[in-house]
């Protein structure tokens, strides 16, 4: 193996590498270097002397060949006038009678290679007049004609600096420092002995200064050494020496770099060429202080950090006015810039209510096509085919022989969204839809799930196969949103489209699809809790912008955007709580910090003119509403809005689903199976059960005159304060066989308290009110879920029941669970220890529901006497699984399959997670 030698001593190594670091130690124990020979010394001293060793050489050499020019032409005389390097006569400068006049060599000090103009003093030969000139001065009166290495320049410099530095029995001086230097141009050129000390080097005062606002003229080394040397606190002359022999890696610059630059990368030269313009430092200079500083060290200590992640601006500090301000008449158009919106004409109207042509389809045809695909979609997979101008599906195959839709099945299944799911999540304001301005990628969301309600076996498999493409494109627009390119608008229309596409997993309840959404959802909510959309205080109400508006149709348009901005808020907040419940785990929102506008009146909404609008208002129709709280208390007896009403409601349910998952590690069984119990001992969520007991009297009534979601949805939270719900999902087998024997014996012991029965006593209601629905009510998937919960609470009650319980005998008088109640009388009895109900006159047989839930008893369920048991229970599990499938267009196939398992029905034929059904 050979070895390696170091080039500073006889040590051999056996890798590069060490020799590398071996000879960097000879640098770091001898920091200074020779420029010309590139010795080291440990001692600026030591080089200094070494340096004047090299300089004699160069000194005696150059004065042997001046000798032997002058021999070969004797005419020549010192005193001739010097040509200047650009082949002109130099003029002499203002200093002439005082500063001794030489001979430039160009070659030998840099300063004389700046520019042409540069002004280069003459002598006269008189030897009496230049004995007070040091040694080097006398290196400079070298001969025009010598072309000295490029490394005397540099030796040049260094012997000026090292004579400074060496100490001297002249009278002390000071250096005049660029930042000290005045701004006037003439007073450069007009200097003289008496108002500047002499500089270090005397060619410094042959400086010639460009115009105001340039500084190519300044020689490097020479505004290095003036620099070096300003004073500063602590320094001494060998660190003004090692400062300018070794300059800051920042320091050092490329070959090519102008010598400006060079100088910005030590000082902010601004303040050097327009010292006037700089503010006045605390000290009193006439400079600032940011100018003594180089910007150079500035941006080598920003390096030091990592670049913050750019994110796009908030939207709700400035939400509304970028609603008034909007061109769009819907907030959901896509309208390209310099386009005019136009309606959609009569003819149009008659073909295609919404506007879906096959222009529309062969656009959403093509984004499927454009789509990445999922993993489990191979890429030569197409949704394309041929489709002819009729409509009529092509020959060529899809996804596994698939058939994109024609224009006029997609037509319908538009019509099946507005029809039935639309009124649950009325975001679409359907008076400025069109199908040709919506988005593409929500347009197909909303034909998804229209497909998906129709039902028939073509559209449920398109669904199934377009589903995982279609969450791949609007989960890639979503995350587009945080690069903050996109205007304000359109970013509401792609949190609209990730809210439909959500809601597209959960209407159907499968949990392949749910499993597929559940990154979309986290995404979601994240992105809209960094844009404050659900926090109202942080922008002032849209009201006075509104009122400002003289114009009836600029009014209800610029109202309906807003409308529809607040009405996608909300479904944020619903979608929140669906999932949470799903998941069982605790919202994304931070609710303790939720603040919402509620939006308006469905009929409101819907207006299809603006003359019809403002009719409504006219007659008693409220555009504006009050801001929604976690703790917001209604004043009792005065009935809410039913959007408000269902707003509230919603973060209250949210709360609970917080609360639950955050005090689950609560000690005790009892206490976990009845969450009231936990909520009075927590300071955030003591105050849940009066808020929720207290709307019993503002929209709750015994005729159930208030909104059907909204009725389901009090219940469902008043049935979770009396019962942990998590429990029974494990009692059902969520969590496999163990941990649903044990929850089954917690359940058992539970269902002697007064919370069982008030919370079996909701549930009973639940069914009764979507069991009694009208044709026209529409049920959000909200309170399907809640009719899941209502069955498990109710069938496990029943079946957990000691046979020795008292049945209903042909004379008893048993109570009805489905009987109505006036819960205003009921008031917290079963949510309280203790607890004595309202002193009011009691209705509807009030005064047996209140002896049922503190003593219990015998009951029925239509009218049939139920016993403790498997088979009772068996019998209500069916019940709701029966009416659970009717509901709606749309079957919730895991919650129902749920029931039917327990219930042991073998006529459940249905594989829940058939991508095929």
């Amino acid at each position: 193996m050979a070895l390696k030698q170091c080039s500073l001593c006889d040590r051999k190594f056996t890798k590069l590498e060490h020799v590398k670091r071996h000879e960097r130690s000879h640098t770091r124990e001898r920091p200074y270097e020779c420029p010309t020979c590139k010795k080291h010394f440990s001692r600026s001293d030591v080089l200094f002397r070494h340096c004047k060793g090299h300089a004699q050489n160069a000194l005696n050499r150059q004065q042997n060949q001046q000798q032997q020019q002058q021999q070969l032409n004797p005419n020549s005389t010192e005193d001739s006038q010097t040509p200047h390097p650009n082949g002109l006569h130099a003029e002499p400068g203002p200093n002439s009678a005082q500063t001794p006049q030489l001979h430039q060599d160009p070659s030998l000090s840099p300063l004389s290679r700046r520019r042409s103009s540069q002004q280069v003093p003459q002598t006269n030969g008189d030897s009496n007049h230049n004995s007070h000139l040091s040694p080097a001065v006398h290196v400079r009166r070298a001969s025009i004609a010598q072309q000295p290495s490029p490394g005397d320049s540099r030796l040049e410099a260094l012997l000026n600096a090292a004579q400074h530095l060496e100490p001297s029995s002249d009278i002390a001086w000071r250096t005049p420092s660029p930042i000290n230097l005045p701004s006037d141009h003439d007073r450069f050129l007009t200097r003289s002995q008496d108002s500047m000390p002499p500089p270090i080097d005397p060619a410094i005062d042959m400086l010639s200064f460009s115009p105001a606002g340039h500084v190519s003229s300044l020689d490097q080394w020479a505004f290095e050494l003036v620099q070096s040397n300003h004073p500063l606190p602590n320094r001494t002359p060998a660190d003004a020496l090692q400062t300018w022999l070794f300059p800051m890696e920042g320091d050092l610059l490329p070959s090519n770099t102008s010598h400006h630059m060079a100088m910005d990368s030590h000082f902010d030269t601004d303040g050097f060429r327009n010292p006037g313009e700089s503010q006045a430092s605390p000290s009193g200079s006439s400079t600032s202080i940011a100018s003594r500083i180089p910007q150079e060290r500035f941006a080598r200590v920003q390096s030091c950090w990592p670049s913050r992640h750019r994110k796009s601006a908030r939207l709700m500090p400035s939400l509304w006015q970028n609603l008034a301000a909007c061109d769009s008449t819907n907030i959901l158009s896509d309208i390209p810039p310099g386009v005019v919106e136009t309606p959609i004409s009569e003819r149009e109207r008659r073909n295609s209510r919404w506007g879906l042509d096959e222009e529309c389809r062969d656009m959403l045809q093509g984004v499927l096509n454009n789509a990445p695909q999922p993993p489990s979609v191979s890429r030569g997979e197409s949704y394309g085919d041929t489709a002819s101008s009729a409509g009529d599906a092509g020959a060529s195959p899809g996804v596994d022989g698939i058939q994109f839709p024609p224009a006029e099945i997609l037509d319908i299944a538009l019509e099946m969204y507005l029809y039935y799911f639309h009124p649950t999540l009325p975001i679409i304001h359907i008076p400025t839809f069109s199908a040709k301005n919506a988005p593409r990628t929500l347009l197909l969301s909303m034909c998804l799930i229209g497909l998906g309600i129709l039902g028939t076996a073509g559209a449920s498999k398109f669904v199934s196969r377009t589903f995982p493409s279609l969450l791949q494109l609007v989960s890639a627009e979503l995350q587009s949103v945080s690069s903050g390119t996109h205007c304000p608008n359109k970013q509401l229309r792609i949190i609209a489209t990730a809210l439909l596409t959500l809601n597209l997993a959960s209407i159907t309840g499968r949990k392949s699809r749910i499993a597929q959404a559940e990154k979309l959802y986290s995404d979601l909510i994240t992105l809209a809790q960094h844009h404050g959309l659900f926090s109202a205080h942080e922008n002032a109400p849209p009201d006075a912008l509104l009122d400002e508006m003289l114009d009836i149709d600029v009014r209800w348009k610029a109202w309906s955007r807003m409308e529809c901005v607040k009405r996608i808020i909300f479904g944020l907040l619903e979608s929140d709580g669906w999932w949470a419940a799903y998941l069982c785990a605790a919202p994304l929102i931070r609710v303790e910090t939720v603040q919402v506008l509620p939006p308006a009146e469905y009929q409101l909404y819907h207006a299809n003119s603006a003359t019809k609008w403002f009719h409504l208002v006219q007659r008693g129709a409220r555009i504006h509403t009050t801001k929604i709280t976690p703790s917001f208390l209604p004043t009792p007896g005065l009935k809410l809005e039913s959007t408000s009403f269902r707003c509230l409601l919603t973060i209250l349910q949210l709360r609970i689903y917080e609360a639950n998952d955050r005090l689950a590690n609560a000690n005790g069984p009892q206490k976990h199976l009845e969450p009231w119990r936990i909520y009075c001992e927590d300071l955030r969520s003591r105050d849940l059960i009066p808020l929720l007991v207290n709307l019993s009297s503002s929209s709750i009534d015994a005729l159930r005159t208030s909104d059907l979601n909204a009725s389901v949805l009090w219940h469902a939270s008043c049935m979770m304060l009396g019962a942990n719900i998590r429990f029974f999902e494990l009692a059902a087998g969520r969590a496999g066989p163990g941990p649903a024997v044990a929850a089954l014996e917690d359940i058992s012991a539970w269902s002697q308290t007064p919370s069982a029965r008030r919370a079996v006593l909701h549930a009973a209601h639940i069914f009764k009110l979507l069991f009694d629905r009208k044709v026209s009510d529409i049920v959000n998937p909200h309170s399907v879920l809640a009719l899941f919960q209502a069955a498990l609470v109710l069938g496990l009650y029943i079946f957990t029941l000691p046979s020795t319980a008292p049945t209903c005998g042909i004379n008893d008088n048993c109570i009805e669970l489905l009987e109505l109640v006036d819960w205003t009388g009921v008031g917290h009895v079963g949510l309280m220890d203790n607890a004595n109900s309202p002193n009011t006159p009691l209705g509807f047989g009030d005064g047996a529901v209140v002896n049922f839930i503190r003593n219990g008893g015998p009951f029925s369920i239509t009218g049939i006497a139920l016993e403790g048991g498997y088979l009772a229970a068996r019998r209500t599990l069916l019940h709701c699984a029966d009416l659970m499938d009717g509901m709606g267009r749309w079957k919730s196939r895991t919650f129902s399959h749920i029931l039917h398992i327990m219930s042991d029905d073998l006529t459940d034929m249905d594989v829940v997670d058939s991508d095929e059904a």
